[in-house]
């Protein structure tokens, strides 16, 4: 057995709460209120238990119901289990991962020995102990006893033999391993209930028959029972001059068993036994009633009932044998039994589950009279009853019947905000939900009673009955539809036929309604995928490089991001070749079309190209990936890589192309027109913003963006103003993304903006060539023969695109830190947009005309020359100077300062090093007899400072400029 410390348990599941939880559902309603009581049995009338967190942070939970002692989660454990305490931490510990823990794993003793004499190869032989044990007893259930097993032939089973050619194999039960067989004579079903391979938990021996209903020769004999009693009663009725002929009759024909109950296992089966019920199943999960044993089980019984697992596979069968068979009655457990867990750690979803939670001895009576109300409330699909009277069939549509028929089908109301009824009519197929007019769900009652060729007068009937009006159908019951199709480590995407979901580790294909997620009809991919392998493969060294290698070499799009990232393209298809033959340049082109990593670049520019790849597959990742993480509130904001003069706008770079066409998977894009200037100043920005919507697109933003406008609703809720309606607030993690496309750069680069921004970074690879600056114009279709992304995909394209996105997803999922592209260009092409061009301009000259000082001086000549960089100079004097020289009289002393700053920056000046500061966050100097604000940017190549003697600290203003002012 594995050692684990109860201490990490407690660590592992926040002082035991989740384990208590697992057992206790009721306990997470009280976990926030002041009084914490809760139902601790599912069918007492009053809360029995409280919960409790002591000093130490443990959870403890008290029976009043039972002992009064209060336990931890592992105590808990304990009593649910029947276990030791040891036992209970190595079973806690594998169940949630907690360190030092081992799967418990249970396993038989197995011998080989030679093939005896009396021993017939490719046979077995068992042997049995002559009782049941009442450990084994209970592993099936709390009530079943010897003879409940006997009813199915289930005996103990000490060891089987099984004979190869020359040896056997004997396969021996011990008291963790119990070995349970169901055996018929010439056939068996052996039960290792606790086998850690689900597969091998079941195991055939003998001629075993192409199909076994268990239970049916146990239903045959009561039937004969009855029958015969009735039999006996109908003789001794005739015979009484009290008792006609017609009462007789009526008795004797209601000798039938009252019910037969279809159920998925053997240990179901027999637990239902145990409550006096007669259950059927059979062989294999894949085996199901057919025609002949319905009518031979419709002459044995009243009702016939088909008791539905609660997982999805469970009410998909459940619902396939009621569409079969009209009038089976259909058993849904409760639905709280989903809330408990398994000993592996999985869901409750079947009658042995419903039993072990919720039955106890001494609430034996509650239990049995929870259980009979659940078979009464059970009803078939058929929605109509029907009678024959006076040589006449009389009809009746039952609102029950047709309400539950209408939501097993996938029918039902979901609440919505935007409608005058409050709801919406919608149709769950799969995990696809669509939404519907009432008139569409009448239409589908008539067309499934024609598609089953039902009697004209039913459906005459059906026709006139008011019960399939607007009034009637608004009576439906409404659904809650969790539309949430990510978490924090889970993507999924959602295609005609299949669901993908997508982890930091693997990709999982579904087929529809196999996972219990939904998605709006016109949120799906119409698309028919097919899962391929990697398009590339992302790795990290030792040192934290990242490197890329492309796998898959025919797909548009990843070929279409790859040149986006090549920044380095002119040197490689233009510079290397000026002045070559053109027919080696085309020949060099044609080779090197979408290649990262061309053998012209040096290292470091192959390098730089990567890891704008990669930050373009992270930003598709964290795009397509809807979970909102408050760690990472971030904007997309996709520019061009090239450095150009402030407001100068080049484009046709592909980046809105590249990102916004995500609406091929995102569906609900809203967009938003980045060149309007006022765009940021319309009360109704987001009018038509929803919780459905997957992302906003603020498109070629232009450079005066004011970007802090957008801040709150980027880390925060979203506050939406619509036209004609009332305002709504969408909480963080119901809200879009933001991904703003834009030919410049945000002005503001500050801590503020720095976070809420994800960069990524798009080359000029195509462009326009505008006066001349390039050889020539390439856009993205002369890559492509022609053909434009998207509208010129052929299918295997199509499927290389989700593939790839997909892909991007589970590469985002895989790394937790952000990661933006090389931030060199990006940076300077900030600043410049900081500083602006008047500003640059100015700079410019004002240090070089002011710093020249020609090398043939001597040194007293150049103490006669004054220069700006390397020395101290006034703030003021030169705010002037660049006042009248630019004409720019709008701009504050704080904005030149800051304009300053980005010019140094850019150059990799220091500006107002800390060891010349004496004031706070200042130098001050007496400059022309003054005490003011001084400037001080030493250069790279100046890194000795000559100190003026007798500098005086100030610690405020009112000291520095007291006297003056």
């Amino acid at each position: 057995m594995s050692y684990v410390k109860d201490t990490d348990i407690f660590d592992a599941t926040n002082g035991g709460l989740e384990i208590i939880k697992a057992y206790y559902p009721n306990a997470e309603d009280v976990i926030t209120k002041r009084t914490r009581q809760f139902k601790i049995r599912g069918n007492e009338k009053t809360a029995s238990a409280s919960l409790k967190q002591l000093q130490n942070g443990i959870w403890v939970v008290t029976d009043f119901g039972g002992d009064q002692v209060p336990r931890n989660a592992i105590m808990i454990c304990q009593v649910e289990e029947n276990i030791s305490y040891g036992e209970a931490c190595a079973l806690l510990g594998a169940r949630y991962n907690v360190k030092g823990a081992e799967m418990q794993v249970y396993k038989p003793i197995i011998e080989k020995r030679s093939l005896a004499p009396d021993e017939t190869p490719k046979s077995y032989y068992f042997t049995y102990n002559e009782t049941i044990s009442k450990e084994e007893l209970a592993l099936i259930g709390p009530r079943v006893n010897e003879q409940h097993c006997a009813d199915f032939k289930l005996r103990s089973c000490k060891s089987f033999a099984y004979c190869k050619e020359n040896e056997t194999i004997v396969t021996t039960a011990t008291e963790d391993y119990p070995i349970l067989v169901f055996d018929f004579g010439t056939w068996q079903k052996i039960y290792q209930p606790n086998s850690f391979e689900k597969q091998y938990r079941f195991r055939y021996a003998g001629e075993k028959p192409k199909k076994h209903c268990f239970g049916m020769d146990l239903i045959e004999k009561e039937y004969k029972r009855l029958k015969d009693k009735a039999d006996e009663e109908y003789e001794y009725s005739v015979t009484e001059e009290t008792e006609d002929e017609e009462k007789a009759d009526k008795k004797k024909k209601d000798y039938k068993v009252d019910a037969a109950f279809i159920i998925s296992g053997g240990s179901d089966g027999i637990n239902l036994r145990s409550f006096g019920k007669f259950p059927i199943w059979f062989n294999s999960e894949s085996e199901h009633l057919d025609w002949s044993e319905y009518k031979e089980l419709k002459k044995m019984v009243k009702d016939i009932y088909y008791v539905a697992d609660l997982d999805n596979t469970g009410i998909k069968q459940a619902i396939e044998m009621g569409l079969k068979f009209l009038d089976i009655k259909l058993l849904f457990l409760p639905e709280k039994l989903k809330k408990y867990t398994d000993k592996r750690g999985n869901p409750c979803k079947d009658f042995k589950d419903y039993v072990e939670k919720f039955y106890r001895a001494d609430n034996a009576n509650t239990f049995i009279n929870g259980l009979d109300k659940i078979i009464a409330n059970a009803l078939p699909l058929q929605f109509w009853t029907e009678w024959f009277k006076a040589g006449k069939t009389t009809y009746n549509l039952s609102n029950t019947r047709l309400y539950q028929f209408l939501s097993l089908m996938g029918f039902g109301r979901y609440e919505s905000k935007d409608t005058k009824e409050g709801f919406v009519y919608i149709k769950k197929e799969g995990s696809i939900v669509k939404e519907l007019k009432p008139y569409e769900i009448e239409n589908y009652v008539h067309t499934f009673l024609e598609e089953r060729q039902m009697h004209p007068d039913l459906r005459d009937f059906i026709y006139n009955s008011p019960k399939m009006n607007d009034r009637s159908l608004s009576k439906l019951p409404l659904v809650e539809i969790d539309f949430t199709d990510a978490d924090k480590n889970t993507q999924y995407l959602f295609f005609p036929r299949k669901v993908w979901k997508i982890t930091a580790n693997e990709i999982q294909e579904f087929k529809q309604g196999e996972v219990n997620k939904y998605v709006w009809q016109d949120k799906i991919i119409d698309f028919a995928v097919k899962k391929e392998d990697s398009q590339f493969k992302i790795s990290t060294d030792t040192e934290g490089n990242m490197d890329i290698e492309v796998l898959k070499k025919d797909n548009p799009y990843f070929n279409f991001l790859i040149n986006a990232s090549r920044v380095h393209w002119r040197k490689e298809l233009e510079e290397s070749f000026e002045n070559r033959p053109q027919a080696e340049a085309d020949a060099y082109f044609k080779d090197n079309q979408f290649n990262i990593a061309g053998e012209k670049l040096s290292e470091d520019e192959i390098y730089e190209q990567k890891l704008h790849l990669i930050n373009k597959i992270y930003c598709i990742g964290y795009l397509l990936h809807r979970y909102k993480d408050e760690s990472k509130p971030w904007c997309v904001f996709a520019m061009d890589n090239k450095i150009s003069e402030t407001g100068e706008s080049h484009g046709g770079s592909g980046k809105s192309l590249g990102l916004g066409s995500l609406d091929n998977i995102l569906k609900r894009r809203f967009y938003i027109k980045g060149r309007d200037a006022n765009v940021t100043k319309n009360d109704f920005i987001y009018h038509g913003v929803t919780e459905d919507t997957d992302f906003i697109l603020i498109d070629d933003a232009n450079q005066y963006l004011d970007f802090a406008f957008f801040y709150s609703e980027i880390t925060g809720s979203l506050k939406v103003n619509p036209k004609n309606g009332q305002p709504y607030e969408i909480p963080f993690k119901d809200s879009p993304k933001f991904l703003i496309t834009s030919n410049f750069t945000i002005r503001d680069d500050g801590p503020s903006t720095a976070r809420r921004l994800l960069f990524t970074s798009f080359s000029d690879y195509y462009h326009e060539n505008k006066d001349n600056e390039y050889r020539e114009s390439r856009n993205i279709s002369s890559d492509f023969g022609g053909r434009n992304l998207f509208t010129g995909f052929t299918e295997a394209e199509w499927n290389a695109y989700y593939n790839f996105c997909a892909q991007c997803i589970q590469f985002y999922l895989s790394h937790p830190d952000k990661i933006n592209p090389p931030m060199d260009n990006v940076t300077k092409r900030s600043l410049r947009a900081e500083m602006g061009d008047a500003f640059e301009g100015w700079a410019d000259a004002f240090f070089a005309t002011k710093n020249i000082i020609k090398a043939t001086l001597d040194s007293d000549e150049q103490e006669d020359g004054f220069k700006y960089l390397d020395n101290y100079f006034s703030k003021e004097a030169a705010f002037e100077d660049f006042s009248k020289a630019s004409r720019q009289g709008k701009w504050s002393s704080n904005k030149f300062k800051k304009a300053l700053k980005a010019y140094c920056q850019l150059h990799g000046f220091i500006f107002n090093p800390k060891d010349l500061q004496n004031a706070p966050g200042r130098i001050v100097q007496k400059i022309d007899g003054k005490t003011q604000e001084a400037i001080f940017i030493r250069t790279v190549e100046q890194q000795e400072v000559v100190v003026t003697d007798n500098v005086t600290e100030y610690s405020s203003e009112e000291e520095i400029f007291g006297k003056e002012k």
